[in-house]
């Protein structure tokens, strides 16, 4: 599972304070990986198609690289029969060093 990290605000209601909480994006790899062999897909193809270079792609799969909004974006559009759900998922979790902010 490759992970893309998005940082959001959620406000702590207990002393009006602002903590900051990361959101991961994972891929299923298997699943992918799987899918792409189901379709008799190379990755050279499946990355021309939605848009990135095959080693962004090849990174992905195997662990070496974490996803981007043009990988999602691109899967996403040409690939209807897939959906977010079934390709990824979230995590959510504090980072190191979280820091909480009061609201003034």
């Amino acid at each position: 599972m490759v992970k893309n990290t998005f940082y959001y605000y959620q406000k702590v209601i207990k002393g009006g304070s602002i903590l900051k909480n990361s959101v991961d994006i994972v891929v299923n790899t298997d699943f992918l990986k799987a899918y792409l062999i189901s379709k008799q897909l190379s990755e050279s193809e499946f990355a021309k198609t939605i848009g990135v270079s095959h080693s962004t792609v090849n990174r992905i799969l195997n662990g070496k690289r974490n996803l981007g909004s043009k990988f999602i974006g691109g899967l996403l559009k040409n690939f209807h029969d897939l959906s977010f759900e079934l390709v990824f998922s979230y995590e959510n979790k504090l980072p190191k060093g979280n820091e909480v902010q009061s609201v003034i």
